[in-house]
């Protein structure tokens, strides 16, 4: 497996990154928390899955925006808890 350079890696995180790109996290988080809305509880297994996603995508985040010089993105992930 061959490392990536600098300038791949960043071109790599920008388009993984992209709006159409965290699409589906998004769309997994609002249906998460319509069912905690409606229910008290979504399916099994959904925070975990859901909480990988986000610490993925925002690791990404924080190793691009320190090769890119700046402060991490806040991209308004909110996941609602269970009650």
């Amino acid at each position: 497996m061959a490392l990536m350079t600098k300038e791949e890696f960043i071109d790599y995180a920008r388009e993984a990154l992209d709006g159409e790109a965290l699409e589906p996290i998004f769309e997994t988080i609002t249906q998460h928390n319509a069912e905690v809305a409606q229910f008290g509880d979504s399916w099994p297994g959904a925070l975990i899955r859901i909480r990988a996603m986000v610490a993925s995508a925002n690791k990404l985040e924080a190793t691009l925006a320190r090769l890119e010089g700046r402060a991490p993105r806040d991209f308004g992930f909110r996941v609602f808890h269970p009650r």
